[in-house]
């Protein structure tokens, strides 16, 4: 059976991860892998080009996270504030969520996500509450998030 190197372009469970090059048989990589856009066959010219692709996503990346790292400076110094009605006992009605965290962030002239936000669930007491906020896969902020009851 003819077996042919390919080059991964996406992450293909139980044979390796993109940038892996991959020795398979020649029908499964004709009839699958090239066709769904899992591969490409491994010339010199496809590895050449895909390496160059990988030098410069790395330095977009740097670059990324050279930047994230200075918003995030900026970023760890604020202090959200949320005023939440309190019901008869006390408690707060409603909790703050990721979404509320997030609008109030870009409100400020962050570029923040929702997805961003490190929130397990939304915040359901009243006081200080840290909070981590995920800019780039190696940075993160913490910001301070205040929820105060209503007068």
């Amino acid at each position: 059976m003819k077996q042919v190197n390919v080059l991964l372009v996406k992450d293909v469970p139980k044979l390796g991860k993109a940038g892996d090059i991959v020795k398979v048989r020649w029908g499964y990589a004709k009839n699958y892998l090239i066709p769904k856009g899992f591969a490409l066959e491994a010339t010199p010219s496809v590895i050449k080009h895909w390496e160059n692709q990988r030098k410069m996503k790395e330095l977009s990346l740097k670059r990324k996270k050279g930047k994230m790292e200075r918003v995030a400076k900026r970023l760890s110094g604020e202090r959200l504030l949320f005023v939440l009605k309190t019901n008869e006992e006390g408690k707060p009605f409603g909790s703050v969520s990721v979404k509320d965290i997030a609008d109030k962030l870009r409100e400020m002239g962050y570029d923040v996500d929702r997805s961003q936000v490190l929130l397990e669930e939304g915040i359901t007491e009243f006081g200080t509450h840290e909070v981590e906020v995920k800019l780039h896969p190696e940075v993160t902020a913490k910001i301070k998030v205040k929820v105060e009851p209503e007068e």
